[in-house]
């Protein structure tokens, strides 16, 4: 019985080690530090596109549904996430206004809605989620690989829906290579953001709300 608790106790001692030096939570300190660095990046982002697969897994379906598509991104509040399969649809979010469209192009959804959601993406990408403190508890996780940043809704009707969102970051251009949104029902959506290209000229006209 001895032998076990000591092996029982070593276990333990031997998996905390290990996640200790997987990934570590960031004191307030250098937390500021991380923001402020992830800030001045941010700012040199004029825009952003790339390639995007989501996988949602479901309480209620066995099957794990994939859509595939791109995002395009125009400092500072311009947004196109536009899904190529396996239906085609579009959210278009230019500053005040949002539309999403569905795959004959008619417009559908709750504009109010739709802006939420299209802030919340965009603040994932210039950095403004961080300061958002109305909308979210942050804690900040470094590991050698990347930053992991976790958003606990605090706001009312983010909380509803969601009970966190994390985002995965590149250590070194502070992007979000991989985001996962945990739904109060149980349901997950992760998101992986691939083929980034920063900076490169994209049609104004990708960005119309009609």
């Amino acid at each position: 019985m001895k032998r076990k608790v000591v092996l029982f106790i070593l276990f333990s001692v031997f998996c905390e080690t290990v996640l200790s030096q997987d990934s570590r939570n960031l004191n307030e300190k250098e937390k500021a530090v991380f923001e402020q660095k992830m800030q001045v990046r941010s700012k040199n982002i004029n825009t952003l596109q790339c390639r995007f697969v989501q996988e949602k897994t479901s309480t209620l379906v066995l099957a794990k549904a994939v859509a595939k598509g791109i995002l395009l991104y125009q400092s500072p509040s311009m947004l196109r996430w536009e899904y190529t399969e396996p239906v085609h649809s579009i959210l278009i979010l230019n500053g005040k206004n949002a539309v999403l469209l569905n795959k004959d192009g008619n417009q559908q959804g709750n504009s109010h809605v739709l802006k939420q959601l299209g802030g919340i993406i965009i603040s994932m990408i210039n950095g403004e989620s961080l300061r958002q403190n109305k909308q979210f508890a942050t804690e900040v996780f470094e590991s050698e690989k990347d930053f992991r940043v976790v958003l606990t809704p605090i706001q009312k009707r983010l909380k509803e829906f969601y009970k966190s969102i994390e985002l995965k970051l590149d250590k070194n251009t502070f992007l979000a290579y991989e985001i996962v949104l945990e739904e109060k029902s149980g349901d997950k959506t992760i998101i992986f953001l691939n083929d980034k290209e920063i900076n490169n000229e994209i049609d104004i006209n990708k960005f119309a709300v009609k």
